[in-house]
């Protein structure tokens, strides 16, 4: 049904008839057609339309809102003196390339990788990465985080 609804007619007569309703120097028959023409486009039906469409847009906003809280309850928290390297992407924009790099990169300088989230078949493969990387020719964003410590923790110098 709401799509039957003219939202930019109901709007415009809507603005009038409010003009209409404030304005006290304008004609009484003036003011009573601008009522009369948004009674004629503002029915019961169009009303339970609208409430009907807000009622299932605020559904829709508390569903995305749970989503929302679980994705955010399985994000993975890094241990103490661990950094958590995320890298997100849509599927096939090369970010199983530019992990690959970064897991050769930190080997390389002698800091040891573990996969977390089951993707341990992409470790150390022997891939091309560079060669996909190309392909793709992703961006990198980088965002340093810091994770707060909760109160009462205190890091010993020299750690």
């Amino acid at each position: 049904m709401t799509n039957k609804i003219d939202y930019q007619k109901l709007r415009e007569i809507a603005e009038k008839t409010k003009i209409a309703g404030e304005a006290p120097v304008m004609p009484f028959d003036q003011r009573i057609n601008a009522l009369n023409d948004f009674m004629k486009h503002f029915s019961p039906d169009i009303a339970l339309a609208l409430l009907d469409e807000v009622k299932r847009l605020e559904d829709t906003n508390i569903d995305a809102m749970c989503r929302i809280a679980e994705v955010e309850a399985r994000e993975i928290k890094p241990a103490k003196g661990e950094v958590l390297v995320v890298v997100s992407g849509f599927t096939g924009c090369g970010k199983s390339a530019i992990a690959g790099e970064i897991e050769i990169a930190m080997k390389a300088i002698g800091v040891p990788v573990q996969w977390t989230n089951g993707d341990a078949e992409k470790h150390m493969t022997g891939a091309d990465w560079l060669t996909a990387i190309e392909m793709y020719k992703p961006t990198v964003r980088i965002v340093e985080v810091n994770v707060p410590r909760a109160a009462g923790i205190r890091i010993k110098e020299g750690e």
